[in-house]
């Protein structure tokens, strides 16, 4: 396979979109919400590609893609810094271009310096990803892509989050309220027991979170086998494996299963919207 830039360059721009428009991603690069925080929402592998980029850096000052033209005395050097045993070192360092190539192309050499039960392993080949494939791309080399591990960045094209952009905020500005209130009533949280506040928390927010059986509620978005504006009838409701809401209603086709409630808006709470902005409550 003969590696470009398409796919790495493709995945920046995407990632600098979707920042936009998940602005909680911007929080976790920038170190303002753990990782944590975002686990299972929808967002991890852009959640990973950052760390990649940040790790990519903090790793023999690497990039994700090199301007400058990188010589095979430099590849050799890098890789060699990132291995552990001098043995190793030395080895890369004396390899001709074919030989470093035919790590990527033979599987018993790739095998002899990737396994890690091996005494030849060669830790760098793993950190090094990232200027070993730029190396590649510069050089038009045809390599196998399944020993480019951690390469996936610059194999793959990441896809655009389907999520709810609006929940998202509303969750982190939830989250920034509790904050702010804990500073300004000068809480002192480092007294608090940290495992008690946040199970009972859990535990609290799920409670509030759920809807009333026989509740009717409104759909608001465009989804295949509903109808916008038409009112549905909840059976049942259950906080989802990512964290959202998800409520069981009967679809137009008289398909029974549970939805996100994204997707509704109860009716009572639509009609206090309006009053709110009438100023009539």
């Amino acid at each position: 396979m003969i590696l470009t830039y398409e796919n790495i360059k493709y995945n920046l721009e995407l990632l600098e979109e979707v920042k936009k428009e998940y602005p909680i991603l911007q929080d976790f690069e920038d170190a303002k919400v753990s990782r944590d925080s975002l686990t299972n929402v929808g967002l991890d592998q852009f959640v990973d590609f950052i760390s990649f980029i940040k790790l990519t850096s903090k790793t023999g000052d690497q990039k994700v893609i090199y301007d400058e033209t990188i010589s095979l005395r430099e590849l050799k050097l890098k890789v060699a810094e990132l291995t552990n045993t001098e043995k190793v070192k030395n080895i890369f360092l004396k390899k001709s271009k074919d030989d470093f190539i035919k790590v990527f192309v033979d599987y018993k050499v790739n095998r002899r310096y990737t396994r890690t039960c091996n005494a030849s392993y060669c830790s760098g080949l793993e950190s090094g990803i990232p200027i070993i494939i730029n190396y590649f791309i510069q050089n038009g080399i045809d390599v196998y892509d399944g020993y480019l591990s951690r390469g996936h960045y610059y194999l793959n094209k990441l896809k655009k989050p389907s999520l709810f952009s609006r929940e998202l905020k509303m969750t982190q500005d939830f989250i920034d309220e509790f904050i702010n209130y804990s500073k300004e009533k000068d809480l002192d949280l480092r007294k608090c027991n940290i495992k008690s506040l946040t199970n009972e928390l859990n535990h609290r927010l799920k409670s509030m979170m759920k809807i009333e059986s026989g509740l009717h509620v409104k759909c608001i978005k465009e989804r295949k086998s509903f109808t916008l504006d038409k009112l549905y009838l909840v059976e049942e409701s259950r906080v989802g494996y990512n964290g959202f809401l998800e409520v069981k209603v009967t679809d137009d086709l008289g398909v029974t299963t549970f939805i996100p409630y994204t997707l509704f808006e109860e009716v009572s709470r639509q009609r206090d919207d309006i009053f709110k902005e009438l100023g009539l409550l």
